[in-house]
Formats: C-alpha cells, sequence, structure tokens
C-alpha cells in the first residue's frame, strides 16, 4: 500500500480532490493499510470512531491466570455500572462504528443483526437485531489504538433499520444502532459523530456524486503480514475513489433484479486508488467513511474479483478488470439518526426502547419466580 505522503501527492495529481480531505473507515478489515497512529492528523473521523468487541466480559474469564487476576471483577455490578474496565484484545474486533451521542452508536445492520430465513418476504432475507445481553458487544471510543482501550462500555438495545434484509447477496439499508447502557465519559461535542442538516446531507450527497472525490477508510480489520494473518493494535487506514450513482447501478444491476433501484439501492460503489494493493476485509464493516473530512457512510461489504471495465481515472484501456468493489451505505438514507432537525426526536425514541426492552425483561424475570 502506498504510503500516506504518496497518497496525498497521487491525489493532488489527480486534481479530483483536495489535501484536506479525510476518509472514514468501515467495519470490514483494511489489509496492507498504514498504521494511522497520531490522534492529531487532522482526521476528523479518529474523534468520533469507535471499535466495538465481541469478546464478553473482555477475557477476565479466557484463562485460569486471567481469572486470578482479574478476580476483583467477580465483587463489580457491570450491569449497573454500564462498561468494563479493561483492555480489548485485538482479535476480538466485532466491528467499528461512530459515537453520535454519549449513548448512542452508528454502525452497520448486520454487525448488530443476522437473517433469518422463515422473514424471507418478495425474496428478501428479513434481519432481525440480536439480544443486547446474549449477543452482548463492548464500544471502546477514543484512541487509534488497542493498547490504549481500557474501558468498554456494554450494549443495551439493538436497533436496525426496519427495512434491513439481504436480496442477492447484498444488504440493503445496512444501518443499525447500539443504545449503551452509560454514557462515554470521553463523548465531548468534539468526540462525537457531526450532526448535518438536512440541507447539508443532501449538499454532501450530492457534492461526492459529482466529484467523484478520493475518501478515506479507516478501520482495525485484519491485515496481511510476511506470511501471517492477525489483526492490528493500531488504527489502519487507506483511499479509495468513489464512483457516481449511474455507473454504480450499472454495475450491481445483477444484484439489483426485483428491487426499485432508486429507493431501495442505498449503497455507493468505491474502487481502490490505481497501484494500491489494500482491502477492506472482515473487521471494517459499520465503520465511518469520509470524503472531504466529511461523515459520508459507513462500511457495509466487499465484493472481491469483481469485473468492471476500468475507470477512466484510473487506467488508459478500456478492458475489463478483475478488481476490489466496496460497497458503502450512505448516512443520507438515515436523515433521522444524522440530522439536527431530528436529533432531540431520535434521543426520545431510542430512551423508549431501551425503556419498554427493560420493563418486558422485568416482567420475565418475575413471571419465572416461584410463587
Amino acid at each position: 500500500m502506498l504510503c500516506l505522503r504518496s497518497l496525498m501527492l497521487l491525489v493532488l495529481s489527480l486534481q479530483f480532490v483536495t489535501s484536506s480531505e479525510d476518509i472514514g473507515g468501515r467495519r470490514r478489515r483494511i489489509i496492507n493499510g498504514e498504521d494511522l497512529r497520531d490522534w492529531n492528523s487532522g482526521y476528523l473521523v479518529t474523534n468520533y470512531f469507535t471499535w466495538i468487541s465481541n469478546q464478553h466480559f473482555c477475557g477476565t474469564f479466557d484463562s485460569f491466570g486471567s481469572f486470578f487476576t482479574n478476580v476483583k471483577s467477580i465483587f463489580v455490578d457491570y450491569d449497573n455500572k454500564g462498561y468494563w474496565e479493561c483492555s480489548p484484545h485485538p482479535q476480538s474486533e466485532k466491528c467499528g462504528g461512530a459515537l453520535v451521542t454519549p449513548k448512542i452508536v452508528q454502525t452497520a445492520c448486520h454487525c448488530v443483526g443476522a437473517a433469518v430465513g422463515f422473514l424471507k418476504k418478495n425474496g428478501r432475507e428479513r434481519f432481525k437485531a440480536h439480544d443486547p445481553f446474549a449477543d452482548m458487544v463492548f464500544v471502546y471510543h477514543g484512541s487509534t489504538s488497542t493498547d490504549d482501550m481500557h474501558r468498554g462500555y456494554t450494549s443495551q438495545l439493538f436497533i436496525i433499520h426496519e427495512k434491513c434484509s439481504k436480496k442477492n447477496g447484498i444488504v440493503l439499508y445496512d444501518y443499525g444502532i447500539i443504545a449503551l447502557k452509560t454514557s462515554v465519559d470521553s463523548a465531548s461535542p468534539t468526540n462525537l459523530a457531526p450532526v448535518y442538516s438536512e440541507k447539508t446531507l443532501n449538499r454532501i450527497w450530492t457534492d461526492v456524486n459529482v466529484k467523484e472525490p478520493t475518501c478515506l477508510f479507516v478501520g482495525f480489520g485484519q491485515f496481511l503480514s510476511i506470511d501471517d494473518w492477525a489483526s492490528p493494535t493500531v488504527m489502519q487506514h487507506t483511499w479509495k475513489v468513489f464512483q457516481n450513482y449511474r455507473r454504480c447501478y450499472s454495475w450491481m444491476r445483477p444484484q439489483s433484479v426485483g428491487l426499485n433501484y432508486t429507493t431501495d439501492g442505498t449503497w455507493s460503489c468505491f474502487l481502490h486508488v490505481y497501484d494500491t494493493n489494500s482491502i477492506v476485509y472482515k473487521g471494517d464493516s459499520g465503520s465511518p467513511v469520509t470524503c472531504n473530512n466529511e461523515y459520508f457512510g459507513l462500511n457495509s461489504a466487499i465484493i472481491l474479483d469483481f469485473k468492471i471495465p476500468s475507470h477512466p481515472k484510473l487506467r488508459k484501456d478500456r478492458k475489463k478488470i478483475t478488481t476490489q468493489l466496496v460497497i458503502v451505505a450512505p448516512i443520507i438514507f438515515t436523515p433521522f439518526v444524522n440530522t439536527a432537525e431530528q436529533r432531540r426526536a431520535l434521543i426520545r425514541q431510542v430512551n423508549k426502547r431501551v425503556k419498554k426492552h427493560e420493563n418486558a425483561r422485568t416482567l420475565f424475570r418475575e413471571a419465572e419466580s416461584p410463587p
């Protein structure tokens, strides 16, 4: 993968993106990505990026030795506390996300839900949200290195887009929310994902489609070392080129059979920058993708060995090439979560759903109690 300095020179030479452009991450893993160690790099996405772990209890009981080392954890009410004070294991990464409020994380639907066959409708597999306790996740915020992550906030409720489903191998409306049990203590206004007006959200979508910029992807997904696969301890970053709406539609036509692309084609297409071999992979899903340092979307999926006509900005020949096609879910399709006009309503609705979920659990426990 090209180093950051070389990438910036390439971007300047292509003259379709400025040197201040930032680009966000995703929940598949960036293979051969460059380390992003500097918290003050100027990439605003590092302020609101969240690292999501699928390991319960931070590995406290993973081994006989760790049990005694962390035996004090037995006497702490972590359910009431809302977080665990322990460092995550890099191999336990599940997804990435964006902290939109101190208690709400935005991520991909497939990170907090799964397709269930018996809910098939019109050729689509509907998704069902995971159980926030049985499938508990830990959310870490405020660091570009797992070595500096020491507080994992526990999930209280998972919410997925009501239209989240799978058809022809592609997840539609790949948007999800994690409601946390307690507020993230590092969640100052500068460490939250930007909240846009509806006008600004539409302006970002239009600008990106017209200018086809190079956008930034970040994440902690798996990377390729000398002869082994491993999960990095430092945030990785790479650059991808946006493909306009019409071109993405023409490429994704096989996946669009049986649906209305205008309303259900909730994705954007990205290609890797010429002469780079970075790959978005398992572990980067749900991470925020930024264009021109603005929050554009969430990493959703990747199609390896995708055969498409080469883009004129990437190659001179017009023959079909085999490349990596990255699918991103733009946040313009979730204005309720990302616009200033709806922010107060979002918080009220999430709190309402959390309260209903807790009441249901309480009644369920009481029903199990002996008379």
